[in-house]
């Protein structure tokens, strides 16, 4: 009895053991995957803090919200409760090997209050679009997406590594990629006066989803047409506890237009 119990732990044992170095290899060959199996982006605290406790929450004139890690654990319940907020868009990746450490957490919880969500990456010129998109596809899954992706394209991100030519080749390679996989072309976000320098009206038939903060809606060289307008990055919502950018639709753009 005490030698079958014996053996049965050993194998159980080496089960165990088996089963951890397989995790192990797993994760070294796809961590996204593993991630996304065990639920997590990585490690990080699951409370709530409201850094903005007693200070005014913005009123109207907004049609939706993007978040990352830097707006803190979101109260997603509190969120649907907010019937002016049409979408909203959550950061999945940035640049090669970086996944938004909150990505998994909002996109399931917002899915699960019935919001509209989408998610976004973050464009950094270290590593090729090819590469990136690889990323952002491995995290991003298109049964769990409602709305069109977007493709973030920052000054901050490119710092001057990618210019003119070089910037709009790899913005369309990822483009191309994005409808291959998801069906439709991305929508792409940058600042007004950067888009009009080192964008121009090579993408201007796509949805553009403009920030500026200057109380004047953006103008767009060219053709094109600002679709989405971020005019805020200072909100205040309730479920948030740090400062939320806002944005609006113009032009006569509506929820069924960002729809995937």
């Amino acid at each position: 009895m005490k030698k079958g119990l014996k053996y049965t732990l050993v194998s159980l044992g080496s089960l165990v053991v088996l089963a951890g170095v397989g995790l192990g290899i797993m994760y070294v060959v796809s961590p996204y995957k593993v991630k996304r199996w065990l639920g997590i982006a990585s490690s990080y605290s699951d409370v709530f803090v409201d850094r903005l406790k007693g200070q005014p929450y913005t009123r109207g004139g907004y049609d939706g919200i993007d978040v990352s890690k830097h707006n803190g654990v979101i109260k997603w319940k509190e969120i649907a409760k907010n019937k002016r907020i049409k979408f909203v868009y959550i950061r999945a990746t940035h640049g090669k090997g970086y996944v938004d450490r909150h990505y998994c957490r909002n996109i399931r919880l917002a899915r699960k209050y019935g919001l509209k969500v989408g998610s976004y990456h973050l464009m950094s010129a270290g590593s090729s679009a090819t590469a990136q998109f690889r990323d952002f596809q491995k995290m991003v899954k298109k049964g769990e997406q409602d709305l069109i992706p977007v493709l973030d394209v920052e000054e901050k991100g490119i710092q001057g590594r990618w210019k003119g030519r070089q910037l709009q080749d790899s913005i369309q390679v990822f483009a191309d990629l994005v409808k291959k996989h998801y069906g439709k072309y991305p929508i792409i976000y940058s600042n007004e006066s950067f888009y009009n320098k080192e964008m121009g009206a090579k993408f201007n038939r796509y949805y553009l989803f403009i920030a500026n903060y200057n109380s004047r809606q953006p103008s767009i060289d060219g053709r094109g047409k600002c679709n989405i307008w971020q005019y805020s990055e200072t909100g205040h919502l309730h479920g948030i506890g740090e400062r939320v950018d806002l944005s609006r639709f113009m032009n006569g753009t509506t929820i069924k237009d960002l729809m995937l």
